[in-house]
């Protein structure tokens, strides 16, 4: 009897304990950290001769549309904005009565999906078909920058305009083809012809040219069998730089320092020595030898403006005038300046 009450009471005291511990709801795994995965499409890339009125993109998982008016694109332009449509994991285009004949277009879907649970964005789906019986397959690379701060401009739209164009049409008039850059400014135009174009670039919400926008421009015109890269600079055509005069204090005179720029162009220069980012002293020397002097013992970078014209101030460029930004070159390496010390530095400017 002694051996059942024990037995009884060891049952007991388990159910006590179990009965008392805390409730843990069951782990729900890895967090999914991969975006949507292409599975299929209702036409094949690279297909010619097409006469479809829509194309479907199916996907593993379930999506949902990621900043769809910025980062969707079809080049050349149709004639109608593309309508899509998003059920579960099936995202379709509609191209019905917008395309024209005897045409490659190309269909930018970056960054243009997510998955519906945790948001991770699909990039580089990119897709061409042709309404005629060719591809065209030509292409046109290159990168936008600063023209200034020599910084590559991310999310830039970048368009082709028909060369025949005329050139006050070319930020009124629709782009033929468009594209954006990405965030190291690069950008690439596929399924091109062999045609002449213009190229441009814009910061701004559309193609079109808007009072505060930057715009850039390629001096040449540009053709898709030219496989160079093609740099553009970004500006603003409405701003100037002010004139900053060289102003130098007691405390300067005395260090007696001075930075000699061996530079292999005869051309006047705007010398221009940062701090942090932060402009501390300019300098314009109309020609050789490139010496700005009395510098305060610190660290700094350097930045060198070929003043063209001659009015001593940077010109970020005329689009009607064909004139491009003055030319800007940044020192690349860090200049340690030390009291009473003479620093040479060589410029290869091309």
């Amino acid at each position: 009897m002694w051996v059942i009450k024990k037995i009884i009471h060891f049952f007991l005291f388990s159910f006590l304990i179990v009965s008392c511990a805390n409730i843990v709801m069951p782990s729900g795994g890895k967090k999914d950290a991969s975006p949507p995965v292409l599975i299929n499409v209702t036409t094949e890339n690279n297909t010619i001769n097409f006469t479809k009125k829509n194309i479907a993109f199916e996907f593993n998982e379930n999506v949902v549309p990621n900043n769809w008016s910025e980062n969707f694109s079809i080049s050349p332009l149709t004639k109608e904005p593309v309508n899509f449509k998003i059920k579960n994991k099936t995202l379709t285009l509609n191209l019905d009565n917008k395309l024209e004949k005897n045409t490659t277009y190309s269909i930018n879907l970056d960054n243009c999906i997510k998955d519906l649970n945790e948001g991770n964005i699909l990039e580089n789906l990119r897709f061409s078909f042709s309404t005629g019986s060719y591809l065209d397959s030509l292409s046109i690379k290159g990168i936008v920058i600063d023209a200034f701060t020599l910084e590559a401009k991310a999310n830039t739209h970048v368009f082709l305009q028909d060369f025949s164009n005329a050139d006050s049409l070319s930020f009124i008039k629709k782009p033929k083809y468009v594209t954006k850059t990405n965030s190291n400014g690069e950008f690439l135009m596929t399924n091109l012809n062999n045609n002449d174009f213009r190229i441009f670039c814009i910061d701004g919400i559309d193609y079109a040219y808007h009072e505060g926008d930057l715009i850039g421009f390629y001096k040449s015109k540009v053709n898709a069998s030219d496989s160079n890269k093609i740099e553009l600079l970004m500006y603003n055509p409405i701003k100037k730089l002010a004139e900053k005069k060289d102003t130098v204090d007691i405390k300067e005179i005395i260090t007696k320092t001075k930075i000699v720029i061996n530079c292999n162009i005869e051309e006047q220069l705007i010398i221009q020595l940062y701090n942090d980012k932060k402009l501390v002293k300019e300098a314009i020397v109309s020609s050789a030898p490139y010496i700005i002097e009395n510098i305060i013992p610190e660290n700094y970078t350097l930045k060198i403006i070929v003043d063209k014209n001659k009015n001593r101030f940077w010109d970020s460029g005329n689009f009607s005038l064909k004139q491009l930004p003055e030319k800007v070159y940044i020192y690349n390496e860090t200049i340690s300046i030390r009291e009473n010390w003479t620093v040479e530095l060589d410029c290869f400017i091309n």
